[in-house]
């Protein structure tokens, strides 16, 4: 599914709302709300220009668009779903890059989030900051809590870049065991796998895509950053 602009709604990607979309919208999970009380807090978001975010698009009718909201602790932190029109998107981007967030990040994260974008740089490789990190920066609300992680979305170009971001993660998590990055590698496929995972190399990796949660064996998620037939190297 597209936006107006021809762009691909992707998972973890962030839209802001018109007022009219909540008439239009449907409660649908998972936390156990009323439906009214859902819309309701719907609208609250809304009316605060806060941004929602795009979730994975399975069993979702033609046409609409799952979003999730995540609510700050303040508010109970409840994760609740919504089916939208695509047409009353005002704003969509995706996530913020880590480099333009490290200021609002938690002071106790930014020594070891500081690391990170030096590794990210070496290996020339774009990570966004996805979650409760994303929509406190964007937003202000309290979200990231003492148990929450650095969530981040790592882009790499290459298989020996997703390599060397396992090297480098290891060797974070030693340096800094307090904080923690809790991050998925996107493949050029599309295909979205933990770090950790990654990291392991066993045969088969839980694999995320834009509309399906699956095992796939792990050299199908590497084959993905191999050339295909016709494209310039």
């Amino acid at each position: 599914m597209l936006d107006a602009l021809g762009h691909a709604f992707n998972r973890h990607d962030l839209v802001w709302l018109n007022i009219d979309a909540v008439k239009h919208a449907e409660y649908s999970g998972p936390a156990p709300m009323e439906p009214i009380s859902a819309l309701s807090l719907l609208h609250r978001w809304v009316l605060g220009n806060y941004p929602l975010i795009v979730a994975r698009q399975a069993d979702v009718p033609q046409g609409m668009l799952r979003v999730g909201l995540a609510e700050p602790a303040s508010w109970g932190k409840r994760r609740l779903s919504f089916l939208v029109n695509p047409s009353d998107v005002l704003q969509h981007q995706t996530g913020p890059l880590l480099a333009d967030v490290l200021a609002k990040l938690p002071l106790g994260w930014r020594f070891g989030a500081n690391m990170l974008l030096v590794y990210l740089n070496e290996l020339n490789m774009p990570a966004h900051v996805y979650g409760s990190t994303a929509i406190e920066a964007l937003t202000g609300l309290p979200c990231i809590t003492e148990n929450s992680d650095l969530d981040v979305l790592f882009k790499p170009t290459s298989w020996e870049s997703v390599s060397g971001l396992c090297a480098r993660l290891k060797q974070l998590s030693q340096d800094h065991p307090t904080f923690k990055v809790d991050g998925e590698v996107l493949n050029p496929a599309g295909d979205a796998v933990h770090w950790l995972e990654l990291c392991s190399e066993n045969e088969q990796v839980l694999a995320k895509s834009n509309t399906e949660v699956r095992l796939m064996k792990l050299s199908e998620f590497k084959n993905a950053f191999e050339p295909q037939a016709g494209e310039v190297q």
